[in-house]
C-alpha cells in the first residue's frame, strides 16, 4: 500500500492536502504546524475514530481532539494504491459518529472496493490490526519502545514457527488458565467451588428440611393447644360479659325507677296568686318594693298629722286673738267715746290706740285660722297600700322555686343516668338465668386471652414460614436427584481440570523450548539495522518476549535499554521498529512523528540514511521540525514537503 494523496477537515487541517513521495518523503513544520494531526489523521482514515473514548483530566478523546478548528464538519479522503489499483478512501460524519461515514471506491471509475469496510479497511490496506500497526509502523516522538501486545506477540511467533499460523503463548496459556480458571480459581469462583457450594448447600438443605419438619409438627401441637386455650379464655370472657350486662339491666331498672320518682316530686307549674311566673329574686324585689311604698305612705301620714296638729294650734291661737282683738276693740271703742265726749283727750287719745290694738289682733286671728283651715284641709292622709306579709310570702316563694329547680335537676340527673345505661344497653327486661363468677377477675382473663393470641399470632407465623420453606424446598426426592447430577458434574469437572492442568504443564514446557529460538530472524534483523543507526558500534542485539531489547558490542557484555544513552535507546529502539515492521506489516506505509528528536546531527545522518534505503521497499513519511532533517533530504534527492 503506497498513500498518493490526503485531503483532511481534521483538527487544524482545514481541507488541506498532502501529497508525499513513494519512497522516503520528509515533511517539515514548526510545531503546531500540524504534523501530528496529519499522521493522526492517516491513523482516523485507516481505523476510524473510537466513539466510546470519553474526555478525562488532562487528555482528550480523538472526537474531541480533532474537530475541526474551523467549524466545519470533520471529513476527509485517502487516494491509495493497493494491490496494483487506485483507490479513493472516503469518511464524513454520520449523525452516530463525527467520522463514521464511509466509501471505498476504484479513483478511475468510482465502483466500490469490493470487501472494504469502515471496519476492516485499515486491516485490509496495511495486513495487520490497528494494535499491531501502532506498536510497528507508527512511530511517535520518543515513541519508538514497543511494549508486548498478544496479536504483535502472535505474528512475531509465527515467525519463530515458520510463519504458519499466528498463535500467542500468552493468549492460548491464558485461555487455558481461563478454562481452568472457571474450574476452580480459588474457594470462591469457578465451577468446581460452585458445585461443590451447591452439593454442601442441597446437604444443608435436607438437614434444613428436617429441621423445619419437626418446627412444623412443634407449631402444630402448640397452636392447638394455644386455640383450646384461646377458646376457654374466650368462654370465661363472655360470661363476665353477661355478668356485666345482668349488672348493667339492674342498674338501669334502679335508675328508671328513680327518675320515674324524681318526676313525681316535681311541682305543679302554674303562676303564683300574687308573684305569677316572676323568678325567686324578681319576687323579693318586688315584695321589698311594696314595702318601700308602706314605709313612704305611713312616713307621709305621719308628717301630716303632725301638720294637722300645729295647723289646730294655729286654729286655737287666732281664735283667741280674735276674741281679745274684739273685746279690746269695743271695749276701748266705748271708753274712747266716753272719754272723747268728756273731752279727755289724752285717755280718748290711749283708748283709741288700745282700739287700734284690738283691731290688728281680730284681723290677724282671722287670718292665722284661715292659715289653719288652709292646711288642715292640705294635710289629709294618703292611702297606705296593705302589704300584709308579702316579704313573707316572697321568702315562701324563692324556697318554694329552689325547691322546684332543685327537683327538676334531680328529675334531669336522673334521666341522664337512664339514657347513659340504655346508651350501654341496659333494658328492664332481664335473664333469670343463675350465673357464677369465673376464677379470675376480668381483667386478668382479657390478660391472659391477649398474651394467648400474641403468642398463636406468633405460633401462626412461624408455621407459615415452615410450610413456605418445605414448599419452597420441593420433595426430598428432587433434591437427592439434583444431588446426583451435581456428583456426576463434580467428578466431570475434576477430570477436566486436571487435564488443564496437563495442558497447561505441556504448553509451558513447548514454551520453554520455543523460547530457545524465539525469533532469531526478528533478532537477526534489529541487530543490522542498529548495527547500521550505530555506524557498527553496537552490532548485537537481543529481545525477549516481552519485547524488551539488550545491546551488546563485540567485547563487552549485554546491556539493557535502559543502561544506555538516550540517543542510543531511540536507536535501539528505532531498529527494533523497522525489524518488527520488515517481518509483520511489510506493506504499510511506516510514520515517523519527530521519531529523529532525540538523535544528534551524526544519528540523525545514519538513521536518514538507513531510512532512504528502506524506503526502497515501502512508502516512509518522516514529520519533523527540524531543519537538517529538510537539508539531509534535499543533498540526498529525498522529496521534501514544507507545511505551512
Amino acid at each position: 500500500m503506497k498513500i498518493k494523496k490526503m485531503t483532511a477537515a481534521f483538527g487544524a487541517l482545514d481541507n488541506a492536502v498532502l501529497e508525499p513521495g513513494d519512497g522516503l518523503t520528509v515533511i517539515t513544520a514548526p510545531n503546531e504546524a500540524g504534523k501530528s494531526t496529519w499522521a493522526g489523521f492517516l491513523k482516523a482514515m485507516l481505523y476510524g475514530i473510537d466513539t466510546r473514548e470519553r474526555d478525562k483530566t488532562g487528555f482528550l478523546a480523538d472526537k474531541t481532539r480533532y474537530q475541526p478548528w474551523s467549524g466545519t464538519p470533520m471529513s476527509g479522503e485517502m487516494r491509495v494504491e493497493w494491490q496494483g489499483k487506485d483507490i479513493t478512501i472516503r469518511r464524513f460524519p454520520t449523525r452516530a459518529n463525527p467520522f463514521g461515514g464511509f466509501e471505498a471506491v476504484y479513483t478511475a471509475s468510482g465502483d466500490p472496493v469490493p470487501g472494504l469496510t469502515a471496519a476492516n479497511v485499515g486491516e485490509q490496506l496495511t495486513g495487520v490490526g490497528k494494535e499491531v500497526y501502532l506498536r510497528s509502523a507508527f512511530v511517535g516522538q520518543g515513541g519508538a519502545a514497543i511494549g508486548a501486545s498478544k496479536e504483535l506477540e502472535s505474528r512475531v511467533a509465527a515467525l519463530a514457527t515458520s510463519g504458519q499460523e499466528d498463535v500467542s503463548y500468552s493468549a492460548v496459556a491464558r485461555t487455558l488458565k481461563d478454562w481452568r480458571n472457571r474450574r476452580r480459581a480459588n474457594r470462591a469462583n469457578g465451577l468446581i467451588p460452585q458445585l461443590e457450594e451447591e452439593l454442601s448447600g442441597l446437604d444443608g438443605t435436607l438437614r434444613e428440611m428436617e429441621q423445619t419438619r419437626r418446627r412444623k409438627a412443634e407449631a402444630e401441637q402448640e397452636l392447638a393447644r394455644l386455640e383450646e386455650r384461646q377458646r376457654e379464655l374466650q368462654g370465661d370472657l363472655e360470661i363476665w360479659a353477661r355478668l356485666e350486662r345482668h349488672d348493667l339491666n339492674r342498674r338501669y331498672a334502679e335508675a328508671y325507677m328513680e327518675w320515674e320518682a324524681a318526676k313525681a316530686n316535681l311541682p305543679e307549674d302554674k303562676p303564683h296568686p300574687v308573684f305569677g311566673t316572676m323568678t325567686g329574686e324578681e319576687a323579693w324585689a318586688f315584695a321589698q318594693e311594696k314595702q318601700e311604698e308602706r314605709n313612704a305612705a305611713l312616713a307621709e301620714n305621719q308628717k301630716r298629722e303632725t301638720q294637722q296638729a300645729e295647723a289646730e294650734k294655729q286654729y286655737s291661737r287666732g281664735r283667741q286673738e280674735m276674741l281679745i282683738g274684739g273685746f279690746l276693740g269695743g271695749t276701748m271703742l266705748l271708753w274712747f267715746v266716753t272719754h272723747l265726749l268728756d273731752g279727755v283727750w289724752l285717755l280718748a287719745a290711749m283708748s283709741g290706740v288700745v282700739v287700734l290694738s284690738g283691731i290688728y289682733c281680730l284681723f290677724h286671728g282671722r287670718r292665722l285660722t284661715r292659715q289653719a283651715r288652709g292646711t288642715q284641709a292640705a294635710c289629709q292622709p294618703v292611702p297606705v297600700p296593705e302589704t300584709g306579709n308579702l316579704l313573707n310570702q316572697a321568702a315562701e316563694y324563692r324556697e318554694t322555686l329552689a325547691a322546684a329547680q332543685q327537683a327538676k335537676a334531680a328529675e334531669a340527673a336522673a334521666r341522664r343516668r337512664v339514657e347513659d345505661l340504655a346508651a350501654q344497653g341496659g333494658q328492664l327486661a332481664d335473664t333469670l338465668e343463675m350465673l357464677y363468677s369465673p376464677a379470675q377477675s376480668r381483667a386478668a382473663t382479657a390478660a391472659q386471652l391477649a398474651a394467648t393470641e400474641r403468642e398463636l399470632a406468633r405460633v401462626r407465623d412461624e408455621l407459615a414460614r415452615a410450610e413456605g420453606i418445605l414448599a419452597h424446598m420441593g420433595g426430598p426426592e428432587d433434591i437427592e436427584a439434583r444431588r446426583g447430577e451435581l456428583d456426576a458434574q463434580l467428578t466431570q469437572r475434576l477430570e477436566e481440570y486436571d487435564a488443564l492442568t496437563t495442558a497447561l504443564e505441556a504448553l509451558s514446557a513447548a514454551n520453554d523450548a520455543l523460547r530457545q529460538r524465539f525469533s532469531p530472524a526478528l533478532n537477526q534483523k534489529a541487530g543490522v539495522l542498529f548495527a547500521a543507526l550505530t555506524g557498527g558500534r553496537w552490532p548485537k542485539l537481543t529481545l525477549a518476549r516481552d519485547f524488551s531489547a539488550q545491546a551488546a558490542a563485540e567485547d563487552t557484555l549485554p546491556r539493557s535499554s535502559l543502561a544506555l544513552s538516550t540517543g542510543t535507546a531511540e536507536q535501539l529502539y528505532l531498529a527494533v521498529r523497522l525489524a518488527v515492521c520488515a517481518l509483520t506489516v511489510p506493506d504499510a506505509p511506516i510514520v515517523l512523528d519527530d521519531a529523529l528528536t532525540a538523535f544528534d546531527d551524526a544519528r540523525c545522518a545514519l538513521a536518514l540514511k538507513l531510512l532512504k534505503g528502506q524506503a526502497r521497499e515501502r512508502q516512509i513519511l518522516l514529520f519533523s521540525c527540524h531543519s537538517r532533517e529538510e537539508q539531509w533530504a534535499a543533498a540526498h534527492g529525498v522529496p521534501v514537503i514544507r507545511l505551512s
